[in-house]
């Protein structure tokens, strides 16, 4: 995860590309709830820092990747369960396809999850069906990140059972 990024815009064509990508994300039932909001006005990052306790990133970064999932489309299909669980892990996946795209292209990211939903969705001006599940930062890196320890792989892997 990236925090700190160059004053340099990111050409189109690798946003196309991240989008494109994060387009196709399975989702519930094939419900395609995933919608992006792309966020470069300085205004609008400034605004959004503040609803996610103050991360700099949200700010500092070139552009931000708002994913959002539209539950009219899991709700209709799903009821609670596609409003409360299987449209957040589709925006998850997307998500996911984002950064990994990213990181492919040499440009850093970082997810944002600490924000106040309803702050996020005033500002951006969301319908009540649609909710914010993360803001990813994105920018040329101006920092190596250290590298953490991770849980040995064999202390995660079960056969069979517990």
């Amino acid at each position: 995860m990236i925090r700190k990024y160059q004053v340099r815009s990111i050409p189109d064509s690798i946003i196309n590309k991240i989008i494109e990508n994060a387009h196709r994300a399975p989702s519930a039932g094939h419900t395609q709830v995933q919608e992006f909001i792309i966020v470069r006005d300085a205004e609008t990052k400034k605004k959004l820092k503040r609803v996610s306790v103050n991360q700099e990133q949200v700010e500092e970064a070139p552009l931000l990747i708002v994913v959002c999932a539209n539950t009219s489309r899991s709700i209709g299909r799903y009821r609670q369960r596609g409003k409360e669980f299987y449209s957040v892990m589709d925006g998850a996946f997307a998500s996911i396809l984002i950064l990994l795209t990213a990181v492919n292209e040499g440009i850093g990211a970082g997810f944002v999850g600490a924000f106040e939903d309803d702050k996020v969705s005033e500002i951006l001006g969301l319908p009540e069906y649609v909710r914010p599940i993360g803001i990813i930062a994105l920018g040329f890196p101006d920092e190596e990140p250290k590298k953490l320890e991770r849980i040995a792989k064999e202390r995660l892997i079960h056969h069979e059972r517990w």
